[in-house]
């Protein structure tokens, strides 16, 4: 989903509660200034700090993500740091704490902070090269590597599988739209098939699309927000940025073979650190319409699908419909 500032009636929590809750995280983790709010969708995110050492606070309705989903998201997230892998990894408390809870009148609130990624948000028109498609699969590809060999911290609760949370948020599919819900079924059936071998299948960011991502001039990516990470198929983290350059950018197909200008070098950075069969390519059309409805679904949840202002909401809206109506073969 776009990271913007939502209207003031999108959640019934009052701002003051979670401004307050971001200040006193300033105190929690010796920061420097006033916190101002830079995004407010799943979750409240602000920014403190002087330029160059800015820190992201992120504030967590209980309702979103439990402490124990949150861990598991950090622990992962550092793992991948301590790997050397470019993600923004989060900072400890005064406290020693990657969680921390804040209780108000409102109930309590999870803070998390992150130092800020390096660079500059992503533009199509600086961006949109070879070089960047091969950076950015490589980015992807060393992620998936180094999960392969990742393992939970004992009695530490798991991330929500792909299946459960598809689930939730298909439910949200008005029943009026019954392009979108054989859709949901069809990809449904098809994805409850597929094998889940170790070399496949594992935690995965699942929303790496173009706004979760900085780029450090030329070409040094680093990825941040693993808030909907997932157990899922590693090919999915490659269908999110397919299915985004489609919606965004009118990438004309969802087949690898077709597109060398963008997947040749997209894989050719992916294949640096794992490898991929021509039966999983062929699969990939069929990720990227698992991606689509399940977007389709989450915006059906946030926003009022029949009254769309947003330009971004309404392009992709209807390029997501054209898709149902296109539908690409599944393997």
């Amino acid at each position: 989903m776009t990271k913007r500032l939502m209207p003031d009636d999108f959640y019934t929590t009052d701002t003051a509660s979670t401004k307050d809750v971001a200040s006193r995280a300033v105190s929690a983790w010796k920061l420097d200034g006033e916190p101002s709010l830079i995004g407010r969708l799943e979750n409240f995110t602000y920014q403190a700090g002087p330029i160059g050492r800015e820190r992201i606070i992120r504030v967590t309705e209980p309702s979103h993500r439990s402490v124990a989903e949150l861990e598991a998201e950090l622990d992962w997230v550092s793992f991948l740091s301590e790997r050397g892998i470019n993600v923004s990894a989060p900072t400890a408390s005064d406290h020693g704490n990657l969680v921390e809870t804040f209780e108000t009148a409102d109930g309590p609130f999870y803070v998390s902070v992150f130092p800020k990624a390096p660079g500059r948000a992503f533009n199509f028109r600086r961006d949109w090269e070879p070089e960047f498609h091969r950076a950015l699969g490589e980015l992807i590809g060393s992620m998936h590597a180094a999960t392969m060999v990742y393992s939970p911290p004992e009695g530490a609760r798991r991330r929500i599988s792909w299946v459960d949370e598809i689930r939730d948020v298909g439910q949200f599919i008005p029943r009026n739209e019954s392009v979108a819900r054989r859709e949901f079924d069809t990809v449904m059936d098809w994805a409850e098939g597929l094998p889940t071998g170790p070399d496949r299948y594992g935690l995965v960011h699942f929303d790496l699309h173009f706004a979760n991502l900085f780029v450090d001039p030329p070409h040094t990516i680093t990825v941040f927000d693993f808030d909907d990470c997932q157990y899922n198929w590693f090919a999915s983290d490659l269908a999110v940025p397919i299915l985004h350059a489609l919606l965004s950018f009118e990438l004309p197909s969802t087949d690898p073979s077709q597109q060398d200008w963008f997947y040749g070098p997209l894989l050719d950075g992916y294949t640096k650190h794992m490898p991929v069969d021509d039966e999983w390519l062929r699969r990939m059309p069929g990720f990227v319409r698992l991606r689509r409805v399940d977007l389709f679904a989450w915006i059906c949840k946030l926003l009022d699908v029949d009254n769309l202002t947003d330009e971004w909401d309404v392009r992709a809206m209807r390029r997501i419909r054209e898709g149902f109506n296109n539908r690409e073969p599944l393997w």
